[in-house]
């Protein structure tokens, strides 16, 4: 019997829970690949990507350590929209890169693939199916004001760099998506999670 993977993208907007999401179903037995993580890992210091960013905006954008300082960085992001294109030039090829290798070497089970621009930049190609975490704006604001330590102004701002509720909740129209709301109690959401993974298994 040839063994199957069923290639599934998971993505939502800024604080709307897609790592609690991505925990829950890796509990499950689920393999996830994170593009959060990778495009930490694509920066790390003595990487070409960290080098490129280096060579385009300064020493600046660098820690006392070498590492990459990402709260600069975030900032010059969200300041000049040119910005934002130049580091998505530097490093979403770089980061697209490492996802295939990723995915590559995966050849069974459910496979989760965290990628949160999935909608603003149409990478749902390779994947059979698509998760949507969704919740208010509001919601998604209050979450981000807390986790970042930010006012509400700037919590707004980074939710406008993304693609909207309305845009993302037309995945469905490019690839066979399930939405996962989560607005709620994280109880409510292991019960939605636990039910989403037995459907996904029964696609192998």
């Amino acid at each position: 019997m040839t063994s199957k993977v069923l290639k599934v993208a998971l993505t939502g907007g800024i604080a709307s829970g897609k790592s609690l999401v991505s925990d829950l179903l890796e509990i499950h037995g689920c393999k996830i690949i994170d593009l959060d993580i990778i495009s930490r890992e694509v920066v790390m210091p003595g990487t070409e990507g960290l080098q490129e960013l280096v060579d385009t905006f300064g020493k600046s954008i660098l820690l006392s350590d070498g590492s990459l300082d990402r709260k600069n960085l975030r900032d010059v992001l969200y300041k000049k929209g040119r910005n934002r294109a130049l580091i998505e030039q530097i490093l979403h090829p770089r980061i697209l890169h490492k996802m295939k290798a990723m995915m590559d070497d995966c050849h069974e089970g459910v496979m989760i693939v965290v990628i949160p621009l999935l909608v603003e930049k149409e990478l749902w190609g390779p994947f059979d199916r698509a998760i949507l975490v969704d919740c208010e704006n509001e919601t998604q604001i209050k979450r981000l004001m807390e986790r970042d330590d930010i006012d509400s102004a700037k919590a707004k701002t980074m939710l406008l760099a993304q693609a909207s509720r309305e845009q993302r909740l037309k995945l469905n129209e490019h690839v066979p998506t399930d939405i996962i709301e989560n607005n709620s109690r994280v109880s409510d959401l292991k019960e939605k999670v636990q039910a989403l993974n037995q459907k996904l298994l029964a696609f192998l």
